[in-house]
């Protein structure tokens, strides 16, 4: 069973997956090796500083 089959929502935004629907994985760690399914183009990772800068400089 996939890592998306087993959580069914995305661990960066909450939101259900469609059936079929390509996910990414990301590694966590907390006390263990974790592997999170969530959304292509998301992420439970920070942003890079340059880009946060930029995305607040544009706003």
């Amino acid at each position: 069973m996939s890592a998306a089959e087993r959580q069914r929502t995305c661990a960066a935004c909450g939101g259900p997956f469609a059936p079929g629907e390509r996910t990414d994985l990301e590694t966590v760690i907390d006390g263990g090796v974790l592997y999170v399914a969530v959304h292509a183009c998301h992420s439970t990772y920070p942003p890079r500083r340059e880009t946060e800068a930029a995305r607040r400089l544009s706003a």
